[in-house]
């Protein structure tokens, strides 16, 4: 009987701090300063931080468009106490957008303020929307950026803003952890019941605070194509909450034996696996091959080197003049790529360029002077595929799920008498049959319709 109340007693205590654990929620509010926010010079989660994230949170919900189908809307606010001159990088933000086509995530609403403690008074100092500015980096990527004004040590900072998002399967992920610790870190998902998504978690840290509370919501979707009121679309649907916080995060350093940050970073992120009532049911999780098939039939992946690009002759054939079996072609055209091409960018996976306009100006991404090898390759008589991987400095890529845009590396495999190669023209010192130590980062895949996974470990580098 002891024992029976002995459990009663520890199972009560459990849901009562569980519970109050779920209620804690942080205090801060955009633009609501006092005099004695400066008084830390030192926090206890580091006291050798050059920075501190106060809090950083993040809310994603499912909202009807004007479209006839749904957006995602994050909103995301972050306040940081810069606390030496070594911090002032943080001051430095990146928001990515994604766009495809013609359409494109919008960012609304940016708020960045700067405050300083001056003569006993705090002084703000807004950010100007001429300090905003857009840099596109991949056909699909691009970035918007600013800085905070007016930084100083001690200077407290803090910025908010709404990201409009059409594309569903992008749902925005969440990092816990970074260069500086946070005191604070919380994301929210609202989630309506006819979207199914996987979430993919990664880190060491537990979670202060994980839970899901169930609701229901009404939704109005709209479709401006139409003019009459049938063409307004109201239901009522169940709608799960998540929530998952982390408190007192440790920045995330660099150690011995690290590979790269970003595969031990503490982190959260989302696969868009299928469509359920009211919605016509629907599993939209392709599978890798699907996944490559597409890519092949892409104008700026796999079609312009799946032809015959019989204009290659003018730069192939004087390369593989004389050579007599096909490891000496294939050696001849790699070390001619490598020896007088030039690498722009050593990130991506997509052309930007047909592949005669790189041929002819011998310069280019990685994606495109290895796509552009394959293509030699190919003409030469040689069997070459692209193969798509993550390098070290990237992070790990799921080898379950068809993410391609976790990749950012191309390089070409051929196989020649029954050996396989794996070749890197970006550059130029690097060697027939080698590649990078950061390239070896566990999974990859061979871009084939049979989309064959290959497994690049560190120990490989060493045979």
């Amino acid at each position: 009987m002891r024992k029976v109340k002995t459990l009663l007693l520890l199972t009560l205590i459990y849901t009562v701090v569980q519970s109050s654990q779920a209620q804690e929620k942080i205090n801060f509010k955009f633009g609501k300063i006092a005099v004695q926010d400066f008084e830390h010079k030192v926090y206890t989660v580091d006291s050798s931080a050059a920075a501190v994230v106060l809090a950083d949170v993040g809310q994603t919900e499912f909202v009807g468009n004007d479209k006839g189908w749904f957006s995602l809307e994050f909103k995301h606010y972050k306040r940081i106490h810069i606390l030496t001159k070594n911090g002032y990088d943080i001051a430095n933000v990146t928001i990515p957008i994604y766009q495809s086509g013609n359409m494109e995530e919008e960012v609304r609403s940016i708020k960045a303020v700067t405050y300083n403690l001056e003569n006993g008074k705090i002084v703000e100092t807004k950010l100007e929307k001429s300090g905003v500015f857009k840099e596109k980096m991949t056909k699909n990527h691009s970035f918007q950026k600013f800085t905070f004004p007016n930084i100083k040590e001690g200077s407290i900072v803090e910025y908010e803003y709404t990201l409009r998002s059409d594309f569903l399967f992008n749902l925005q992920p969440w990092e816990f952890q970074g260069a500086y610790p946070r005191l604070w870190s919380e994301y929210t998902v609202s989630m309506p019941e006819f979207f199914v998504y996987m979430p993919l978690v990664q880190g060491y840290i537990p979670f202060h605070i994980k839970e899901s509370k169930g609701r229901s919501d009404n939704f109005l979707v709209r479709d401006s194509r139409g003019t009459s009121a049938a063409d307004n679309y109201r239901f009522s649907a169940g709608v799960m909450d998540h929530r998952w916080v982390m408190k007192d995060v440790p920045a995330l350093k660099e150690e011995s034996f690290t590979s790269t940050l970003s595969n031990h970073l503490s982190k959260i992120s989302f696969q868009l696996a299928e469509y359920r009532y009211p919605l016509e049911p629907k599993n939209v999780m392709a599978t890798w091959g699907t996944a490559f098939q597409e890519m092949l039939q892409d104008e700026n992946f796999g079609l312009p080197i799946s032809g015959n690009n019989g204009w290659l002759g003018e730069y192939v054939n004087p390369v593989i003049d004389g050579a007599t079996g096909q490891l000496e072609k294939a050696r001849k055209i790699y070390y001619h790529l490598a020896s007088t091409f030039t690498c722009t960018n050593h990130n991506g996976v997509y052309l930007r360029r047909p592949l005669k306009t790189i041929a002819k100006e011998k310069n280019g991404t990685v994606a495109e002077l290895n796509l552009l090898l394959t293509a030699m390759l190919r003409y030469a008589g040689l069997h070459a595929d692209p193969v798509l991987l993550s390098t070290r400095s990237n992070g790990f890529v799921y080898p379950y799920y068809p993410l391609v845009d976790k990749f950012n590396y191309v390089i070409c495999h051929t196989h020649i008498d029954n050996v396989s190669y794996f070749l890197d023209g970006s550059w130029p010192l690097l060697g027939f049959g080698k590649l990078l130590p950061d390239c070896y980062n566990g999974h990859a895949r061979l871009v084939t319709p049979a989309a064959e996974p290959l497994n690049f470990y560190p120990d490989k580098n060493m045979e």
